[in-house]
């Protein structure tokens, strides 16, 4: 059900909970042409880097696309904090989760390397601000096996 609402709605906000809800059975080309495998960013989803970018990718920030990071870098792992989001004309948009427990959304703007964030409690719909340093997360190339 969640995969069908991923399909035609073709948000990200409903790849992060579609991701979030059932990280085993997303698949990033699933998602009816929003992002397909041409689309993703070398140094996320397409390779597995130290979590420490090169100075060049830090002084630059990310390109706009689709980025998986983690603190593990295996996806999927239990206990571990992952955050999907895609840039799009220097504004930020994902969800953050925990494998199989809870998710939150979140938007806001990217700094070189420092997300500062807005994100909505998917219970209340409170907002907080947070920012996350990428350099202490791994990105992710494969979402699943």
């Amino acid at each position: 059900m969640v995969l069908n609402y991923l399909i035609l709605t073709s948000s990200l906000q409903a790849m992060a909970i579609a991701l979030a809800l059932s990280p085993s059975n997303f698949s990033i080309a699933s998602t009816a042409g929003h992002a397909d495998l041409s689309d993703i960013k070398s140094g996320v989803l397409a390779s597995q880097s130290a979590p420490n970018p090169a100075p060049d990718t830090a002084s630059r920030g990310l390109a706009e696309g689709i980025y998986l990071y983690g603190q593990s870098r295996q996806p999927d792992e239990i206990k571990k904090e992952y955050f999907v989001f895609e840039m799009r004309q220097a504004k930020v948009i994902g969800a953050f989760y925990l494998p199989r427990s809870a998710f939150y959304c979140f938007y806001g703007t990217l700094d070189r390397t420092q997300l500062n964030l807005t994100v909505v409690d998917s219970y209340d719909d409170s907002r907080s601000p947070y920012s996350v340093n990428l350099q202490q997360y791994y990105p992710i190339s494969v979402i699943s096996e």
